[in-house]
């Protein structure tokens, strides 16, 4: 039989289990002795103490095996999950020795609890002299192998059990969500080509194969590896191991001979070369540097191989024995390296190292046996704290600066916002000269110039005036202030938005009130359709609609048809929705509005139009008016109310676009939907928009469905708020047939172009610095390769010592230096990898470019 981790003899095993060590021991005596004697197991419980840098012993247990004339064994120990608690407890697998009158073996399972309470979970026999690859996995489950037949035992089978499949190998056994306890190992694969056929002759190979013991299947193991490495394969393990749609997602380091192969998905993705050959064990440790793999070799040498980029750590010489697991309860593991230590000796424990390869390391008085292969890997921790001093002090000098610049930004806007104010009520201001701020101006014109006719003031006339009305509406918890511009400033106004300032009265500082502008034409006009686009029905068939059935049109007394009168308030109106609670706090508010537009220019000009800011009106707001409903909005009623009710209602809810298209029936659903499931009724001044009377929290919920043919149509909620917009979702799915399609559409506007631009932007700078560092890290690995210099051990001289020798050694290391000096000068990048950055961040560029042109001309 194979047997686990050994200390110093043979019946003397040790294992960890939860940052603890367990050393479990038989005490020699003769193999064959007195039926009144008996057996004793023993097994300690020792802690790692930081203090004394030694294990202490926490605890001390026995167990006694009935008298026999047979000695006991220790075969095996590993830590399992018990199936019936789902807790991992420490198990001992031992053997009784066979007597000369019979061949077979007992063998005996024993569980350890926290509370040294020993359980004989399994006693079995074997009738063969020899056993290959004996493992413990979780159930407890023993399992091995001989003659190539698989054979297991646990407590739910009552008996050895024998597979039919047949192993040349065990290399990994784990358990897997929903398919239990799974192998994975060789077996002779034949594969039978043309010329095999032809001549009878057929070619044996080895082929890994991953088998379930509870489902009894099997499945080719080319999800961990190619079938190439089975020849070669020396031990593995799994570090992801996960099942998704019938496909194994998994994640293997795999030594061979003399090389560490990291895989994915059955593709080796990194190789490491390593540092002694012929390895025995695999283990992973998660430490405080992220993972590191454990590799023992069978001459006694141990190393550590880093994941990221597969380089070697760190390697030791004369181990014993290697347990990985956090001895000192950081969260992380630490390496244990037991040494080989003398014979002679009665300490379980008398050399030891302590150490997760980066900061942690016991016994700290004694030097580190363990040699590093990367050069700068440990590196001297006096440079790096000089480095890090270095690089706080710039960071603290560089937040210093932004906190006088956000001093100024702060000042400058303050300025900025009195000037406004008084510029708006006609008071002059003595606006500070931009040195005194230390500022700079963006025009390249000089002190003697002339000043720049001003573009942002008041029109000449109050006739000029492009506000012909002024509302405003309070919608639950938000202030709607809507502008109706006359006709001919319409047609020659663009971009026009809306902005709110205080009174300087008001509040101690003016401030401006951030507020969102809707143009209605532009966000609601376009949802609402005269008529379909799609051919409808035969016009005997058609009912007689009313008049707020979707889809009519006005004729006027010489049949043509005209606009609808709800047409003129879409288009020339302008919203402004800002939070009302802000405002309410200041009691008694006065502001004023000042609308911003743009001048239309002929269709053939290329200079861009002049920028207006023109004083439309004021408004007020008191406490009381707001407690009174002086301006309120009844949902209930805000259907049949006046027009400026509908508009602010529009402006306030939010707004959800979907489309929705049916493959095997018409969307007839959707009327009766809107008007039964929902108690719809028409707008009275807009009919083309259905509002919910239901009561309860969808009260005043508006529809606009526009059908698009009789199986697709796009469908616009307008909701107070987004669990509204979730219950019309739920509703509507209930209704709607079940191969039916919905899908959001994205809402297009100057908002939703800026934050692309902005997400686009972040995306280019990301790729510009990963493109940067990717380069530099790549040059400065190259420049590391391409010096010669050499690390010597430095040797002790005295000030006076001037041999010739001490000379050449010196003008040898300022030549080295020299040279590296001239490489670090002139570090360069291959084309293939300059073309690919530039490449990259060319389309991120071009994608950026459209979305500010999209943004400019709107």
């Amino acid at each position: 039989m194979e047997a686990g981790l050994h200390l110093m003899e043979k019946n003397q095993q040790i294992a960890s289990y939860n940052g603890d060590l367990l050393l479990f021991q038989i005490p020699d005596r003769k193999r064959i002795c007195d039926a009144s004697e008996k057996n004793t197991l023993l097994f300690f419980r020792k802690r790692f103490d930081t203090v004394s840098q030694t294990f202490i012993e926490q605890s001390l247990g026995q167990y006694n095996f009935p008298g026999t004339k047979s000695g006991v064994e220790l075969v095996c120990v590993n830590c399992v999950t018990d199936s019936r608690t789902g807790i991992n407890l420490p198990c001992v697998l031992l053997k009784t020795c066979k007597k000369k009158s019979s061949n077979a073996t007992k063998c005996t399972l024993l569980l350890f609890h926290a509370s040294n309470q020993v359980e004989c979970s399994l006693k079995f026999r074997l009738d063969v002299d020899t056993v290959q690859d004996l493992q413990i996995c979780d159930g407890p489950t023993v399992l091995w192998r001989h003659e190539d037949k698989l054979f297991y035992i646990s407590q739910p089978t009552s008996g050895v059990l024998t597979s039919p499949l047949s192993l040349t190998a065990i290399h990994w056994v784990g358990t897997i969500y929903g398919e239990g306890t799974v192998i994975f190992g060789t077996r002779n694969a034949t594969f039978q080509g043309a010329k095999e056929i032809a001549t009878g002759f057929h070619l044996d190979a080895a082929e890994f194969v991953l088998y379930s013991i509870e489902k009894q299947r099997t499945v080719p193991g080319t999800c961990f590896l190619p079938h190439a490495y089975s020849t070669v394969l020396r031990c593995l393990q799994v570090c992801v191991m996960q099942k998704r749609n019938d496909k194994y997602e998994t994640s293997v380091a795999a030594a061979s001979n003399t090389q560490l192969i990291w895989i994915q998905n059955g593709i080796p993705k990194e190789v490491c070369k390593l540092p002694f050959e012929n390895p025995c064990k695999l283990q992973i440790a998660l430490t405080s540097r992220g993972y590191l793999f454990i590799i023992s070799f069978a001459s006694g040498d141990v190393c550590a191989v880093q994941k990221d980029g597969l380089k070697i750590a760190a390697t030791w010489q004369q181990v014993h024995t290697v347990v990985v697991d956090d001895f000192l309860g950081r969260g992380t593991d630490q390496i244990l390296l037991l040494l080989k230590c003398d014979p002679n000796s009665s300490s379980d424990f008398q050399s030891f190292k302590l150490t997760d390869c980066c900061e942690i390391n016991y016994p700290t008085g004694e030097c580190d046996i363990g040699t590093s292969t990367e050069d700068g890997f440990h590196e001297n921790r006096l440079l790096a704290i000089r480095a890090l001093e270095s690089r706080l002090q710039a960071g603290l000098l560089s937040l210093e600066e932004l906190q006088q610049h956000l001093q100024l930004k702060d000042r400058v806007l303050r300025s900025s916002c009195e000037a406004l104010i008084n510029m708006v009520q006609g008071n002059e201001t003595a606006i500070p000269s931009a040195d005194k701020e230390g500022l700079v101006s963006l025009w390249d014109d000089k002190e003697s110039s002339p000043c720049l006719p001003s573009t942002s003031l008041c029109l000449s006339s109050p006739a000029e005036c492009p506000v012909e009305r002024i509302w405003q509406r309070i919608v639950n918890d938000l202030l709607v202030i809507g502008v109706k511009l006359n006709s001919s400033a319409y047609l020659s106004l663009s971009s026009v938005s809306l902005s709110l300032v205080l009174d300087q009265s008001t509040v101690q500082l003016s401030t401006v009130t951030k507020c969102e502008t809707l143009e209605l034409k532009m966000a609601i006009g376009s949802l609402i359709k005269s008529s379909p686009v799609y051919q409808g029905e035969p016009t005997a068939k058609k009912q007689r609609t009313s008049s707020f059935t979707t889809g009519s049109v006005l004729e006027d007394s010489s049949g043509r048809q005209s606009c609808p009168p709800y047409e003129n308030d879409l288009a020339n109106t302008v919203t402004a929705v800002t939070e009302l609670s802000p405002l309410l706090a200041l009691v008694n508010t006065s502001s004023v509005l000042l609308l911003h537009a743009r001048r239309r220019n002929r269709p053939d000009s290329l200079v861009k139009s002049e920028m207006l800011t023109v004083p439309c009106g004021r408004i007020s707001l008191s406490t009381e008016d707001v407690l009174k409903g002086k301006h309120t909005v009844n949902i209930s009623e805000h259907c049949q109310g006046s027009i400026e009710d509908v508009l602010a209602v529009l402006s306030a809810y939010i707004k959800y676009s979907f489309h929705i298209s049916s493959p095997d029936c018409t969307l007839t659903s959707m009327k009766f939907w809107m008007m039964g499931h929902m108690q719809g009724e028409p707008v009275r001044h807009i009919p083309e928009i259905i509002c919910s009377r239901i009561p309860g929290s969808l009260e005043g919920t508006l529809f606009i469905w526009n059908p698009r043919s009789p199986c697709e149509g796009n469908l616009t909620v307008f909701a107070r708020n987004t669990a509204v917009m979730l219950q019309c979702l739920c509703s509507l799915r209930s209704v709607l047939p079940p191969t039916c399609v919905m899908k959001i559409i994205k809402q297009e506007g100057m908002h939703c172009l800026a934050e692309s631009l902005a997400l686009s932007l972040e995306e280019e700078l990301l790729a510009l610095k990963s493109a940067i560092s990717t380069s530099a890290s790549d040059a400065e690995e190259d420049l590391t390769l391409r010096s010669k210099l050499k690390k010597k051990p430095s040797s002790t001289i005295t000030p006076l010592s001037d041999t010739k020798e001490d000379v050449q050694r010196y003008r040898d290391e300022l030549l080295i230096e020299q040279e590296q000096s001239k490489l670090g000068a002139n570090l360069t990048i291959e084309s293939d990898q300059y073309r690919q950055i530039v490449e990259k961040i060319a389309q991120i560029q071009m994608n950026s470019d459209k979305l500010a042109a999209r943004l400019a001309s709107s």
